[in-house]
């Protein structure tokens, strides 16, 4: 019986992806609520799912980073 490796497990986070989400963390700092929208449709299917995971193994979860980052606070204020 073979395991699976880490790299099989983890969803592949593609650097479009990470370019996208930081569009749209600045897009929110900035007050451009549609640009924001436009950029996390943007994302593909795999990256979401690196994205919530990584959130996930720091405590965070997006909708809360996506908040934090409209309201120029800190993202994972329990991290400072």
């Amino acid at each position: 019986m073979c395991t699976p490796t880490l790299a099989a497990a983890t969803p592949h986070l593609s650097l479009m992806a990470v370019g996208e989400l930081r569009d749209v963390l600045t897009a929110l700092e900035l007050g451009q609520g549609p640009t924001a929208v436009a950029g996390l449709v943007a994302i593909d299917a795999e990256s979401w799912q690196a994205i919530e995971q990584r959130l996930a193994a720091v405590g965070g979860d997006l909708r809360a980073v996506l908040q934090a980052a409209s309201v120029g606070a800190p993202v994972l204020p329990h991290l400072a």
